[in-house]
């Protein structure tokens, strides 16, 4: 039986939160993937674990996100309201 260690240095990637796989939102019969929902998770490339840089990364890049859309959630909200 196949035992997973994690590198010393790495962490548990926080896309797919270690599973090494995430879901696959292509189409049914049009999907592209391999497992038929599932695919190698983009961010630790199926490792199931990235680098402290690399989860700050993501994190850096989720805080953008998530700004980017209350700042359109607010601009819509105002555009109402006139």
């Amino acid at each position: 039986m196949e035992e997973d260690f994690y590198d010393e240095g790495g962490v548990v990637c926080p896309k797919c939160m270690g599973d090494r796989t995430v879901d696959c939102y292509c189409g049914g019969d049009l999907c592209f993937c391999e497992n038929y929902g599932e695919r190698d998770c983009p961010v630790c490339h199926g490792e199931g674990e990235v680098s402290e840089a690399r989860e700050e990364t993501y994190f850096e890049s989720q805080r953008r996100m998530h700004a980017a859309f209350q700042s359109a959630m607010r601009q819509s909200d105002e555009k109402i309201d006139d």
